[in-house]
């Protein structure tokens, strides 16, 4: 079998970039975890008062397992948040919560960059 190393030199900068990347993200929500915000909302109460606010009535928000594991599915109106989100009052929880509900509001205007999954077309596909 043959190894060439210069398959490293090529892998290596990928794979550093993408540790320098997480290593960020990882950061910027420990820092804001520590911050309430003013409203006192939990991050799925956040999410439901977006959600409401504009209109969206047919989203459900379920808690789901991991750690920054929050995701939205578009087939099914579904946002499901981690523990530390779902619960959280913390400016982290409100910037994830925020983020997701985003999705919901993309599906609502049929955004076509949306990533639908290959187990669900988009809409009108």
């Amino acid at each position: 079998m043959f190894f060439d190393p210069l398959y490293l030199l090529f892998l290596a900068p990928g794979m550093l970039l993408a540790m320098w990347a997480q290593w960020r993200i990882k950061s910027a929500y420990d820092n804001a975890s520590r911050i309430a915000p003013r409203s006192g909302y939990s991050g799925a109460e956040a999410a439901h008062a977006l959600l409401q606010r504009f209109g969206l009535d047919d989203v459900r928000i379920e808690p789901t397992q991991g750690y920054l594991s929050d995701h939205y599915i578009p087939g099914e109106h579904v946002l499901r948040l981690s523990p530390d989100v779902y619960a959280g009052r913390s400016l982290a929880a409100l910037g994830v919560a925020a983020h997701e509900t985003g999705h919901a509001f993309q599906d609502a205007t049929r955004y076509p960059r949306l990533c639908y999954g290959l187990a669900i077309p988009p809409p009108n596909a």
